[in-house]
């Protein structure tokens, strides 16, 4: 009796059944508890850089202080430079620039006014896939040219490791424009130094872009080039600047630049309104023995000029006489009110008059481009 309850009991699994179950649930709870504090991790995480983020979008403010238009032919703008400020402590970054109706697809940038921003020996070249960084506290000057923006680079290429004129011969290349401009169509010409003459690809040589080589065929492979010479090749990028017509310098310019983080930063730039007229005096001038005689001269006055959105900063004038065919002043006579020299009231002729204004932004206008130049017949 006693060893049948003893097999009874040790057969019994009902005891081990149930510590399983308890174990399984204790691991099953842990498992979920491990679950909802991963979850609630990554939702703190998520929550914290959406905060971080918002926060980064709204301390952005970019500032553009002053702009300085090229004038162009035609009387459109050939370009304009703008200085952008960054207020903030973080770094912004430019993604587009939109003026008036067109937007940029490239542009350069600089410090310097005498020399544009570098990248892998080339001149920088931004754009929504190579953005400008605006540091933070600090102003950056960007250079918007209406036209195609051309680059040019060249390297020679050294022929010392060409021992063997029969076989081929690959160099590797400095300058390739992938280097700085990835993936970016140009053209390129290849001359030998000694006759600076062009040497045509076909059947003597063939430009690798992905490996940035040049391999120049050996006579068994029918290539034409000896290793008697140097060769040099030029490159030659043309970048699409603007995408639109260029704005009439006597309208106003509207600005946009667009960050990284959405952020549209505008401003309006309302160009001066010159007027001038021409005042005819008449002095009287003492010789030195006492006597007397008149003398006529022209006062230039610009007084009546006016600016919407802020204050005109600069006057200068041009004068040409014998209608244009002779400069005496080529916008370097200044002020608002001036005396020209060199202009004989009765018998000078067709003398022509324009007056260029600057305001506090750095817009400029000038009378030929709104009314037309003065002429005194």
């Amino acid at each position: 009796m006693v060893g049948s309850q003893k097999s009874s009991l040790m057969n019994d699994t009902c005891g081990v059944s149930v510590i399983f179950a308890t174990l399984l649930l204790i691991l099953i709870t842990i498992i979920a508890a491990s679950g909802v504090a991963y979850m609630v991790s990554t939702m703190q995480k998520e929550a914290m850089d959406r905060e971080s983020h918002q926060a980064a979008v709204e301390s952005e403010e970019l500032r553009i202080v002053s702009i300085d238009p090229v004038h162009g032919n035609g009387g459109s703008w050939q370009a304009i430079d703008l200085t952008i400020l960054n207020l903030n402590t973080a770094d912004s970054r430019i993604s587009s620039i939109r003026v008036n109706d067109g937007y940029f697809l490239n542009f350069r940038a600089y410090y310097d006014p005498d020399s544009f921003d570098v990248y892998r020996d080339y001149p920088a070249v931004y754009s929504a896939g190579h953005r400008l960084v605006i540091p933070a506290t600090k102003s950056k000057k960007i250079h918007l040219n209406f036209s195609d923006i051309v680059i040019e680079g060249s390297e020679t290429i050294f022929t010392s490791g060409w021992t063997n004129n029969s076989t081929d011969f690959t160099y590797s290349l400095q300058m390739h424009p992938w280097k700085a401009y990835n993936g970016v169509d140009f053209d390129f010409v290849l001359n030998d130094t000694a006759s600076m003459t062009e040497c045509l690809p076909d059947g003597n040589f063939t430009l690798d872009n992905d490996e940035q080589q040049i391999t120049f065929f050996g006579n068994d492979s029918g290539g034409n080039l000896t290793n008697t010479t140097d060769y040099q090749i030029f490159y030659t990028i043309d970048f699409e600047s603007y995408a639109g017509s260029a704005p009439l310098e006597r309208e106003p310019l509207r600005i946009e630049l667009i960050t990284s983080y959405i952020n549209i930063f505008k401003e309006l730039f309302t160009p001066p309104m010159p007027v001038a007229e021409v005042q005819f005096k008449v002095e009287n001038l003492q010789a030195p023995n006492g006597t007397q005689s008149p003398n006529s001269y022209f006062i230039l006055d610009a007084s009546d000029s006016m600016d919407s959105d802020g204050f005109i900063t600069s006057y200068r004038w041009a004068v040409w006489k014998d209608s244009g065919n002779e400069t005496l002043y080529d916008y370097n006579l200044t002020g608002m009110v001036v005396r020209p020299i060199g202009i004989d009231s009765y018998n000078d002729q067709d003398v022509v008059i324009d007056l260029e204004i600057t305001d506090d932004t750095g817009m400029t206008s000038r009378l030929s481009q709104v009314s037309g130049n003065l002429t005194v017949l």
